[in-house]
């Protein structure tokens, strides 16, 4: 890896710890998701630092053009982060519909109550 392209990696996750720090202190991102982040821009920053070790890493798993080893690995990860995120957004969707639910029986249980109290004046 060429010095040019390790300094934009080093810079690339000193810019995404930035950003996640900045979110997690406004509220705007919960912790779990930030460490997520937080580890993601560590493992780019060894990259930077040690691009041997990926070059190794490729060695041993019979991978010739080391790129296509970081980049399989960080598609590997976008599917990951997709499918966890689905798989959340599936949950609130369902807890969304429950609630939805439970709102409208409690209002039409408030309007039944409005409408007998009426009646009784």
């Amino acid at each position: 890896m060429s010095l040019t392209a390790r300094i934009v990696s080093a810079l690339l996750a000193a810019v995404v710890v930035t950003i996640i720090l900045k979110l997690q202190r406004r509220g705007g991102m919960v912790s779990k998701y930030g460490l997520l982040w937080m580890a993601t821009s560590a493992i780019m920053l060894v990259m930077a630092a040690a691009p041997d070790a990926v070059d190794t890493i490729g060695g041993w798993l019979g991978v010739e053009y080391t790129p296509s080893l970081v980049f399989m690995a960080a598609l590997g990860f976008v599917l990951i982060v997709l499918v966890q995120y689905s798989w959340e957004l599936s949950r609130v969707e369902q807890r969304v519909q429950i609630l939805m639910e439970e709102v409208a029986l409690l209002r039409r249980e408030l309007e039944d109550r409005s409408k007998s109290a009426e009646s009784e004046n």
